[in-house]
């Protein structure tokens, strides 16, 4: 590695821990829904650890809010805005108790509970590294805090996220979620310091055990539809990350053409069932690599494979075979940590990479599938696809979700997917 990538690796992982979060955007958002405005932030590969035959109406498109007034006290639905953090992580902002806490949290479908770092983990001891630099929630210094006294043990890989529950009022853009319940950590991997993120809330389904925020929302009647959806900005030189949307479907970030009356004709949305579980699992056909060449490269053709989407990160995980071979194609090299760098001359050169997902094709560009970085003089371009030891199981993260909207019935219990504008 040449210095001046090092330069360039060493200045990211400042910005990891020192970035300053956004403005707040402000949209004009119907009446029955949420949607939360993400920020996105870099992640990098040692973090990956944390890491239409039905009626319309009934996935939740609705258009009678349009023509109302919104009284934000009477909403059944909200938005909330994500913010970037670099090119690579996607994060949006909580307020805790009262009086409030401010915390930066990831809004993931690949988690089910929700937790925010304790401020009995925000001790200066190489125990507690993990905990350095961020914001944490300190219990005692709420009004609203209700003790639960359970403990908890989160298994990720080889690191184990430690806490315990507690309750405490929650506000998520313009919705308050009351007496929720969410893990206070105490002790998370020390790789925590190089994350902006405070937390992770839970976008995943209800279990036996807990009851994740959205659940929440809706159980206590501020979200109408049993629907959110997730939108992700593909412009990188904007701060605004994208939006979660709680409780109806926001078409105009869907795809459209015009047809022959100049009306508008929006692009169709392929619903898939979701696996049993406590994730948005469904079925994957096939994953290939759209090369010139006689000699075509696919994977999971024949096989049996699983894909699930993951909001707060940036990169395609799959098994470490699969992700050499496209590694090998586009001529990607070693990095660092299990990243691959490519050459930033020939992204509008490399191949498309299509996922065949219920019979249909969705495919990304090299543009789409790498990240660039830059400081000063010094550009960076990094593969998004990650290497992992699984076996016939992809993750598809914000490279994947830049161009697809994605929708979360889980009523029907299932993933709508389709190409975003």
């Amino acid at each position: 590695m040449s210095w001046k990538y090092a330069l360039l690796f060493v200045t990211c992982l400042f910005y990891f821990t020192c970035g300053s979060a956004a403005e707040e955007e402000t949209t004009d958002e119907p009446t029955n829904g949420i949607t939360i405005h993400l920020k996105r932030q870099p992640k990098t590969s040692f973090e990956q650890h944390i890491n239409n035959a039905r009626k319309l109406s009934q996935y939740g498109l609705h258009f009678d809010w349009v023509y109302k007034k919104h009284h934000h006290a009477n909403r059944t639905n909200d938005s909330v805005i994500l913010y970037r953090y670099f090119d690579n992580e996607f994060y949006g902002t909580i307020v805790v108790g009262h009086p409030g806490q401010t915390l930066n949290v990831a809004f993931a479908t690949d988690w089910t509970y929700s937790w925010v770092l304790s401020s009995r983990c925000n001790r200066f001891d190489l125990a507690h590294v993990g905990c350095w630099f961020h914001k944490t929630y300190n219990h005692d210094k709420s009004s609203e805090y209700k003790p639960d006294g359970k403990s908890v043990v989160l298994p990720e890989g080889k690191y184990n996220l430690t806490g315990f529950f507690s309750f405490d009022n929650v506000s998520i853009a313009h919705s308050k979620i009351n007496n929720f319940s969410f893990v206070e950590m105490t002790q998370v991997p020390y790789t925590m310091l190089f994350n902006k993120i405070d937390g992770v809330f839970g976008l995943g389904l209800k279990n036996e055990n807990y009851e994740p925020f959205f659940y929440a929302l809706m159980r206590q009647g501020k979200i109408k539809e049993n629907i959110f959806c997730v939108y992700l900005n593909r412009d990188t030189q904007s701060n605004h990350g994208g939006n979660i949307i709680l409780g109806f479907i926001e078409k105009r970030h869907i795809h459209s053409t015009k047809d022959s009356n100049n009306k508008t004709v929006y692009d169709p949305i392929k619903y898939m069932p979701i696996k049993p579980g406590y994730l948005w699992q469904f079925d994957l056909d096939l994953i290939y690599v759209n090369q010139q060449t006689d000699t075509p490269i696919n994977f999971c053709n024949g096989a049996s494979c699983t894909a699930v989407t993951d909001t707060s990160s940036n990169n395609i995980i799959g098994p470490n075979e699969a992700v050499d071979k496209i590694h090998d194609v586009i001529k990607a090299t070693p990095f660092f940590l299990n990243r691959y760098r490519v050459d930033c001359e020939n992204i509008n050169k490399l191949p498309e990479i299509g996922f065949t997902i219920g019979g249909q094709n969705f495919t990304l560009k090299g543009r789409d599938y790498t990240a660039k970085m830059s400081y000063a003089s010094i550009t960076l371009c990094l593969s998004t696809f990650v290497p992992h030891n699984y076996t016939n199981f992809w993750v598809l993260g914000g490279s994947f979700l830049s161009e697809y909207y994605t929708i979360y019935n889980i009523k029907d219990k299932t993933i709508g997917i389709v190409k975003a504008a």
